[in-house]
């Protein structure tokens, strides 16, 4: 006989296994592959455009660096 511990476990893991495959089955892959393409399309614009913005504010610092009154034209003058 099976202690009532047991029992609800067996209940429960059936519960579980009817709600997966019930949910599975309830999946658009096709919506879900557009949907995928989609991100990733949108992923790649936002790369493309941080590396833009890397890059500009690279040369943004390198010129305010190289007009800065305040720093030497070179390292032998102090």
């Amino acid at each position: 006989m099976r202690s009532p511990e047991s029992e609800k476990r067996s209940i429960f893991w059936a519960y579980v296994v009817r709600r997966k495959e019930k949910g599975l089955a309830d999946i658009d892959l096709a919506l879900l592959a557009q949907q995928n393409a989609e991100i990733l399309e949108e992923l790649r614009a936002l790369r493309r455009e941080v590396a833009e913005l890397k890059e500009q504010s690279g040369r943004t610092l390198d010129f305010e660096r190289r007009n800065d009154p305040r720093r030497p034209n070179s390292l032998t003058q102090r």
